[in-house]
């Protein structure tokens, strides 16, 4: 079975923005090599979300519908702000 992978709004100027910090202190090329990746390592998962954990931090909370995986030092956590909200309003 094939799942849909949903990039959110947010998700996406995260991505935007991660792709920008890396072409403004390191450079392009390795901007786009890193943009690529990260998408490539979400759209993995819609041959086998299950393959992944899900967060710690959400399962804490009592959160199952999300899922965690790794490029290189990122951590690409699909999420949505109200879990944020609860993962760092202190």
């Amino acid at each position: 079975m094939r799942y849909e992978v949903l990039l959110t709004e947010g998700a996406e100027r995260d991505l935007e923005e991660i792709h920008n910090y890396i072409e403004e202190f390191d450079s392009a090329n390795n901007a786009d090599y890193v943009l690529d990746k990260l998408i490539e390592t979400a759209e993995s998962l819609a041959s086998f979300p299950e393959r992944v954990a899900h967060p710690r931090e959400l399962l804490a909370l009592g959160i199952r519908e999300y899922r965690q995986t790794y490029f290189k030092p990122y951590a690409h956590l699909p999420s949505n702000r109200q879990a944020s909200d609860h993962l760092f309003d202190r």
